[in-house]
């Protein structure tokens, strides 16, 4: 499938519907608004994916079809995907593609009890951290971890053009 480019930030237009009456001449200025429109709704919203583990920051996007640069206050995030152990020693995450490998072992003694997984949203004090919580019950004990990682997808949507 071909990549869909632009040479300039597309943005939405609004046309009178006068400008749209039946019975009236549909002229250029009102084909190349629709058309820009279509365009902005084309790249509305956009959904970016990563691999992060616990205290990371969700990279803030740009979007292929035109280099646009999303800010925070564009994005949304989701958890897709998530494991209980944190990632092997010398593996990725912080936005990787690829799933990283993981650890051979549990974060804590004892049997996996509970994860909560979560990253901060827009009106939160930190947009995009990445929180991973993962805890095990050892002998009558709750032993917290911040073990696991998560694949974020990020929903970004265009508040301007």
């Amino acid at each position: 499938m071909a990549q869909l480019t632009w040479a300039l930030i597309p943005g939405a237009v609004d046309l009178p519907e006068s400008n749209l009456a039946a019975d009236q001449p549909l002229t250029d200025y009102s084909l190349t608004k629709i058309s820009n429109n279509a365009k902005f709704a084309a790249v509305r919203p956009e959904t970016f994916y990563g691999w992060y583990k616990n205290g990371e920051t969700v990279q803030l996007p740009v979007s292929p079809v035109d280099g646009y640069h999303y800010a925070r206050s564009e994005l949304e995030y989701e958890i897709a995907a998530w494991c209980s152990r944190s990632p092997a020693g010398s593996a990725s995450t912080n936005g990787a593609a690829t799933k990283p490998a993981r650890a051979n072992a549990n974060d804590g003694p004892g049997t996996l009890f509970l994860m909560d997984f979560w990253v901060e949203e827009k009106n939160e004090a930190n947009p995009g951290l990445v929180h991973c919580e993962v805890h095990y019950w050892n002998s009558g004990t709750e032993v917290p971890t911040n073990g696991g990682f998560v694949k974020v997808r990020t929903i970004a949507t265009r508040l301007s053009g």
